[in-house]
């Protein structure tokens, strides 16, 4: 059954106090990054229910962001590659737009989304991170110790591999966050992810 998101998504012109604050935080620091109709997702609206809730995710979103071992292409990839794993649409709606704007060619990002990863486009790091990430996303059991010695042989030490960790599993939770809420399902275009319900709040 087709469903609208079930969590009130609270609006920036309706938000007070301290989520006000918090929007205004995510906001201005995606003033020139982001199309501005991706600035403030439904994901941080569903999340503006709870002060508490959004302050910690959104404090892990620029953790991951901006303080990273990785690099912003690489993290954003991952991020598009769990998307896809999971058919969370406006994921990877926004992770495809944050690429485009950090200079990512477009044919190298359409191939992040469709998960055909290889060639001369990609890296050996990248290649490897990235079919890690699509198999942990799907199944985090069917990882091997050899999945994680080939991460090393690359280059990669423990504080990378640890963010790497840390990208595919909060990227799993903001999936099903949006999946869970009714905010995402397969197949939704752009346009009905970043609408927002005219009756909704």
């Amino acid at each position: 059954m087709e469903r609208t998101n079930t969590i009130r998504l609270v609006r920036p012109e309706d938000a007070e106090g301290e989520i006000a604050e918090i929007y205004e935080g995510i906001l201005s620091g995606r003033t020139d990054a982001l199309d501005e109709e991706l600035a403030l997702s439904k994901l941080w609206m569903s999340l503006g229910n709870d002060a508490d809730i959004l302050e910690v995710v959104w404090a892990h979103t620029d953790l991951m962001y901006n303080r990273n071992p990785l690099s912003f292409d690489l993290v954003s990839m991952i991020s598009l590659v769990v998307a896809t794993a999971l058919e969370c649409e406006g994921c990877r709606y926004f992770h495809e737009s944050a690429l485009d704007r950090a200079g990512v060619p477009p044919e190298k990002i359409e191939q992040v989304k469709d998960l055909q990863i290889g060639g001369d486009r990609f890296t050996a790091q990248e290649a490897e991170v990235l079919h890690f990430a699509e198999r942990a996303a799907r199944d985090p059991y069917a990882i091997t110790d050899d999945e994680f010695e080939r991460l090393r042989r690359i280059g990669f030490d423990e504080a990378e591999l640890l963010a790497i960790i840390d990208c595919i599993a909060f990227h799993v939770y903001t999936a099903y966050v949006q999946a869970i809420s009714g905010i995402v399902r397969p197949g939704m275009s752009r346009e009905e992810w970043v609408n927002v319900p005219a009756d909704d709040g």
